[in-house]
């Protein structure tokens, strides 16, 4: 997996800053309970006459409330992490990006010099010949980086990641 050295060198960091975190259950409930409360409306206001109505709510009922179910179970069953940054109370928020091979050396520039706003402005592209993952808080204090190349049928890892504090 490609996030497995990413999170190490976040997981690495001296303090205890960023930490292993099963994903809350929270969303999943909710949207369990927006889909029970859209059957509940449909039974109690929704008049017979309103045949448009009542489906449209049943059918929004019955998705989010499966879909809420099924999300919450393999929430509270799964043993995958995410990082959880300590200082800032929050989860890190993850994204990739695409690159072509010619773009090789702006990349490593832009990660380098954490110009996270040079790195949105380089061309992506659909191929995956260049990967860079991030992972960053909501408000920007902590960034990591890893960047992989598309070399032989697998995915090699360029440089050693780079976690960028502010």
């Amino acid at each position: 997996m490609l996030t497995e050295d990413i999170c190490k060198a976040l997981y690495a960091l001296p303090g205890g800053v960023v930490k292993p975190r099963r994903r809350t259950a929270v969303k999943p409930v909710i949207i369990t309970l927006m889909g029970a409360a859209l059957l509940v409306i449909n039974s109690m206001a929704v008049e017979d006459s309103a045949g448009d109505t009542a489906m449209t709510l049943i059918t929004a009922g019955v998705i989010l409330l499966g879909y809420g179910i099924v999300a919450t179970i393999v929430r509270l069953r799964s043993t995958a992490t995410v990082p959880y940054d300590e200082e800032a109370k929050c989860y890190m928020h993850y994204r990739e990006r695409y690159y072509d091979h010619e773009l090789l050396p702006a990349v490593r520039r832009a990660i380098a010099a954490n110009d996270t706003e040079g790195l949105e402005q380089l061309p992506t592209s659909n191929v995956s010949a260049i990967i860079v993952i991030e992972y960053r808080t909501p408000g920007g204090r902590r960034t990591a980086y890893a960047l992989y190349e598309y070399k032989e049928f697998a995915y090699r890892l360029i440089d050693p990641p780079v976690i960028i504090t502010r």
